[in-house]
């Protein structure tokens, strides 16, 4: 789905020590989107949702080790009645009612989620927590100049902050110094979420992977 939407606004690109080296025009339709409160918190329950396993379960009463005889007969040893020694009445019996394998996950219609992650944007370009960065520009795979890099955009260590790249940055150097500092996730233009854009204090998106989240939403594309 094209966005018919062609309005721009601009954003502050910013280099590795932090200062303004120029600007880029971005789509408002992703980065100026209204915030819906009710619609981040469905997408990102539907997100935590499909991350779990579901493998929990029990055994019931026909799974439960033993039964077979009854313990005692019916009447006159003076307790009460019980049939079998794998009720859940009995400690040691199988569970009543208890969970079984089953997935949590539910449908969301795309177009929700899409404006929720604009909206997850949006809020975090109006908070100025989210940086777009010209380059990392690492010769080396070293987390202290990746660290010095992220201090020099107002990053303090141990904030949460998630850094969009392109996949074989993600594998090359600059992942490699970025992947050990703490309370930091790389994420690509398509694992760009909700959930992990609300959950990082900041955002710090390169320059050069601005198209691709751009085409996701369908800028530029007549389909």
């Amino acid at each position: 789905m094209a966005v018919e939407n062609n309005e721009n606004i601009v954003i502050d690109v910013v280099g590795a020590d932090g200062a303004k080296v120029g600007s880029r025009s971005a789509c408002a339709y992703i980065f100026d989107a209204p915030v819906k409160r009710n619609l981040l918190h469905q997408v990102v329950r539907w997100h935590l949702a499909k991350a779990r396993s579901g493998t929990h379960a029990c055994l019931t009463r026909a799974a439960a080790s033993g039964g077979g005889a009854k313990p005692w007969k019916q009447k006159g040893t003076g307790r009460a009645r019980a049939g079998s020694n794998t009720s859940p009445l009995w400690v040691g019996g199988g569970i009543a009612h208890g969970p079984k394998p089953r997935k949590y996950g539910f449908r969301l219609n795309k177009l929700e989620r899409q404006q929720a992650l604009s909206g997850a944007l949006s809020a975090r370009l109006r908070e100025n927590r989210l940086l777009l960065l010209k380059d990392l520009e690492l010769s080396e795979a070293k987390t202290k100049t990746a660290l010095k890099v992220l201090r020099a955009l107002g990053i303090e260590d141990g904030d949460k902050v998630a850094v969009v790249l392109d996949d074989k940055d993600a594998n090359g150097v600059m992942g490699k110094s970025l992947r050990n500092i703490r309370g930091l996730k790389m994420l690509t233009p398509m694992s760009l979420n909700v959930y992990d854009v609300l959950n990082s204090q900041y955002l710090v998106i390169l320059e050069s992977v601005m198209s691709r989240i751009e085409s996701r939403f369908g800028v530029g594309q007549d389909v």
